[in-house]
C-alpha cells in the first residue's frame, strides 16, 4: 500500500503547480453556483406549490444546485482520453507490466486530484457560500452521513470512469463512448436536475441505478430530504453499488490483461 500512498502524494504534488488553473477553475465554478443558485430561486418563484409537491424549499433547492456545483471540483476525472492516447502509442503495455496494480494505481491519482480539489477547491467554495448566501447545513448523524455519502459517491465515479476507460483498450478511440457516458451520469445523477423532479415512471427507475449515488443521495442527505433509516438505506444502496462495480471493474481488468499477454504471444 506504501507505493500507492506515495502516488497519491506524488499525483498531489504535482497538481500544484497549476495553481493559476485551479484559480481559474474556482472562479468559473463559482460564476456557475451564484447561476444555478439564481436560476432555482426564480423557478419556485414562478412555479406554484414546488416546495408542497417536492418536499423541498426554495432555500433547500437553492442549497442543492450550488453544491452539485462545488462536488463537481473533487469527482475523479475521466481517464479514457489518457488509456486512449497509451494504447495508440503502445505504452499501455508498460503501464500494465509494471509492479503495481493498474486499477489501484488509478485509484491512488483520483486521491491525488480529490485531496488537492477538496483544499484548494472545494473548502474556499464552501467557505465563500456559508458566508454569502443563506443555506441550511446537516449536524450530528446527518452531518456525518452526508460526509460518508461524498466518500462513496467518489469510489462510484471513480469505478464507472475505470470501467469506461478500459473500453479505450478494445476500441481506441473512445470519445462517443465518453461523451454518452457524461451526459448520462449527468442526467441520471441528479446533478443538474435533482431526481425527485423527473416523471414518476423515470424516477423510479433511475433510483435502482448507480448514478443517484453520485449527486442525488449526498445532496438529498444534506437538505435534509433524506432522514430517519431512509440513511443508513442510501448509504447501503451507494456501498452496494461500489461493490457491485468493484467486482465488474476486477473482472474485466483481469480479462484485459489476460488479452494482452495471450496477443503478446
Amino acid at each position: 500500500m506504501g507505493k500507492y500512498a506515495a502516488y497519491t502524494i506524488t499525483t498531489l504534488k504535482n497538481t500544484q503547480v497549476y495553481k493559476f488553473d485551479v484559480l481559474l477553475r474556482v472562479i468559473n465554478s463559482f460564476i456557475l453556483v451564484i447561476a444555478f443558485r439564481e436560476v432555482w430561486r426564480a423557478i419556485y418563484a414562478n412555479g406554484q406549490g414546488l416546495a408542497l409537491s417536492t418536499g423541498v424549499t426554495s432555500q433547500g433547492m437553492q442549497t442543492y444546485a450550488m453544491l452539485s456545483v462545488i462536488l463537481f471540483a473533487i469527482m475523479p476525472p475521466s481517464i479514457s482520453y489518457e488509456i486512449s492516447d497509451k494504447v495508440r502509442d503502445g505504452s499501455i503495455v508498460f503501464d500494465m507490466q509494471k509492479p503495481w496494480d493498474y486499477e489501484w494505481m488509478h485509484f491512488s491519482k483520483a486521491a491525488g486530484v480529490f485531496l488537492y480539489s477538496m483544499v484548494y477547491a472545494v473548502i474556499p467554495q464552501l467557505v465563500a457560500v456559508f458566508l454569502f448566501f443563506p443555506i441550511d447545513y446537516p449536524a450530528g448523524v446527518q452531518a456525518a452521513a452526508f460526509a460518508a455519502s461524498v466518500l462513496l459517491a467518489f469510489l462510484l465515479s471513480f469505478l464507472i470512469n475505470f470501467i469506461v476507460g478500459m473500453t479505450a483498450i478494445l476500441f481506441t478511440e473512445t470519445w462517443g463512448i465518453e461523451m454518452f457516458k457524461s451526459v448520462i451520469t449527468d442526467i441520471c445523477s441528479g446533478a443538474m436536475v435533482p431526481l425527485w423532479f423527473f416523471p414518476d415512471a423515470v424516477s423510479r427507475v433511475l433510483l435502482w441505478l448507480p448514478f443517484q449515488g453520485i449527486f442525488n443521495i449526498p445532496l438529498s442527505l444534506f437538505i435534509g430530504k433524506i432522514t430517519g433509516t431512509a440513511i443508513w438505506e442510501q448509504l447501503a444502496f451507494q456501498a452496494a453499488w461500489c461493490l457491485i462495480l468493484l467486482l465488474l471493474s476486477r473482472v474485466i481488468l483481469a480479462w484485459i490483461e489476460r488479452k494482452l499477454v495471450i496477443t503478446g504471444g
